[in-house]
């Protein structure tokens, strides 16, 4: 049986594949977590707005008495 010795490059080549797969993954979960995050934000800013105008018709419901 054949031994194939393995070059500094090929072995080099392979170590990048290997992390640039294991980066990929990592990169998906980021990019998972900052788009629940920014459906988090949304209702926030929602919640802030229909309070502020409930805030602004409360007020103006007084001024107008």
């Amino acid at each position: 049986i054949m031994k194939m010795k393995m070059t500094p490059e090929l072995q080099v080549q392979i170590e990048l594949e290997a992390h640039e797969k294991e980066c990929a993954i990592r990169y998906q979960a980021v990019d998972d977590k900052l788009c629940a995050l920014d459906r988090r934000m949304w209702r926030i800013e929602a919640m802030s707005m229909v309070g502020t105008l409930g805030v602004v018709a409360l007020v103006v419901a007084i001024v107008m008495k």
